[in-house]
């Protein structure tokens, strides 16, 4: 090899020690920050011929686990979905106040059975007859006020799945621009490991909304599928958009995919404003709410042909001058023959005092507030509609079965939405330490180790001090030529 020929090779290797140094300063300097992956450079020699000719760098690659990375997005997903379901049963809780000592319903349904128990005992009592009509609108007034904040929870659930949306589409738009850029860079011989990293984290987010697939495509880039096959990104984003009732997800043609929603916020979200009531967790909790509510109020206001229920036993007790004579409490009717809560009041003449209630109804109705009986049933009439009918009580998918008190019935309702959150939460713990193990584990492999890259930046540091020893000593080589020539 020749003088010039080793200067040459000398030289390369510096350059190459030079961007090795470089690589590893920046893997150093980003060893704390999220989604970062550890950067190498690929090497290759450089010949002349027969002979070497120094090393030139090929390319860059950054450490990967594909395994591990497939993992994480189904914990992302599954964590996503527990607790996005456990964030809205949380709000179902505050509704009912399942928590309090006692709730708002129970306590309320239970103050107007004591003022019906005291009532009972002396009917004469017109400072007892009052204590019924008031403790009657208190709880016409809970029922009321859950029924609107049902309603209130319903529309901001609506607006999240809206919101979940447009974030699902805006993240799938930068995984395409990615793509593109990534295209651009290896077209170009420019590294594109740290677009990857973006691609990832990007890939990650979308995990989050619904389970992914990814696929590799040419040219670097890469397509998005659900694990049913509707495709989320394939060269082109797909545009979603909220359903027309605002409780499903369509595509741009306006067709369903919400069924290939499986995990992440969008299925925790559309679960829980699904039409139809089911005994899962989370699952068409509006519906299981609006519909036991209704129920409940139902038992109150509903005639029935075995005579058993609240306003039966009212109704049929002997009326005297300026008693209410029948509907103690009153409501507005839906088309399914349920009561509109929002209008469920105490009759309106009982509580302007216009009428008095009816003495003759006191002790039936507090001996009828202990029985089985005086509840109504309902049957499913299919995606949460009931009716009722006679005995009931309810079981975790808003149905109900059997003879019920009406206290039972609170508990139940109450007792139902409690037991969901507090499994939904628990799923959700494990599900996000799960997430956390495969996130860490994850970082462990792909991120970068600060030790090995200091031991790899002094082994660079050797190679481009050797590399410039090497160009001065022959820097002196031919200033001992020149001398000896001159």
């Amino acid at each position: 090899m020749s003088i010039a020929g080793a200067l040459s090779v000398a030289l390369s290797g510096m350059q190459v020690s030079s961007t090795a140094v470089q690589t590893i300063s920046g893997n150093v300097a980003n060893a704390q920050t999220a989604n970062y992956t550890q950067k190498n450079i690929s090497l290759a020699p450089v010949t002349t011929g027969s002979s070497l000719g120094g090393v030139t760098i090929t390319g860059y690659t950054r450490v990967t686990n594909d395994v591990l990375f497939t993992t994480l997005n189904n914990a992302t997903s599954d964590a996503s979905y527990y607790s996005t379901q456990s964030n809205y049963l949380s709000q179902v809780q505050s509704i009912l106040n399942s928590i309090g000592n006692p709730p708002a319903l129970s306590g309320d349904l239970g103050d107007f059975q004591a003022a019906w128990t005291q009532y009972a005992a002396d009917p004469s009592n017109s400072t007892l007859e009052k204590n019924v009509v008031s403790t009657g609108q208190a709880l016409a007034n809970t029922i009321s006020s859950i029924a609107a904040d049902i309603s209130t929870l319903e529309t901001n659930t609506k607006n999240d799945l809206s919101t979940s949306i447009y974030s699902l589409n805006s993240t799938l738009k930068t995984i395409q621009e990615l793509n593109i850029q990534i295209t651009s860079a290896l077209s170009n011989n420019q590294p594109t490991v740290n677009l990857e990293d973006e691609r990832d984290t990007a890939i990650n987010m979308i995990a989050s909304f619904t389970n992914v697939v990814v696929m590799q495509r040419d040219n670097g880039q890469i397509a998005l599928y659900t694990p049913t096959g509707t495709a989320l990104l394939d060269h082109q984003a797909q545009t979603f958009n909220v359903g027309p009732e605002g409780n499903t997800v369509v595509n741009s043609a306006g067709s369903d995919i919400t069924d290939s929603l499986a995990g992440g916020t969008l299925q925790a979200q559309t679960d829980f404003l699904a039409s139809t009531a089911t005994a899962s967790n989370g699952v068409g909790v509006i519906v299981k709410l609006k519909s036991q509510l209704q129920n409940f109020a139902n038992m109150f206001v509903a005639t029935t042909a075995d005579g058993n229920s609240f306003a039966d036993v009212y109704n049929a007790a002997a009326t005297e001058a300026g008693e209410q004579a029948s509907s103690f409490f009153t409501a507005n009717v839906d088309f399914n023959g349920l009561p509109n809560l929002t209008s469920f009041s105490v009759n309106a003449d009982l509580i302007s005092g216009a009428t008095t209630v009816k003495s003759a109804a006191a002790v039936d109705i507090n001996d009828a507030f202990s029985a089985t009986d005086i509840a109504i049933t309902t049957t499913d009439m299919g995606g949460g509609v009931f009716t009722y009918n006679t005995s009931s009580t309810f079981s975790s998918d808003g149905l109900i079965t059997q003879s019920q008190t009406y206290s039972g019935i609170v508990t139940a309702i109450l007792s139902g939405f409690q037991q969901a959150a507090n499994t939904v939460k628990a799923q959700y713990e494990t599900a996000a330490t799960q997430q956390e193990y495969y996130q860490s584990s994850l970082s462990s492999q792909t991120g970068v180790n600060t030790d090995t890259e200091l031991v790899n930046l002094t082994n660079w540091e050797n190679s481009y001090a050797a590399c410039a020893h090497l160009i001065s000593t022959i820097k002196e080589m031919m200033k001992i030529l020149e001398g000896m020539v001159t």
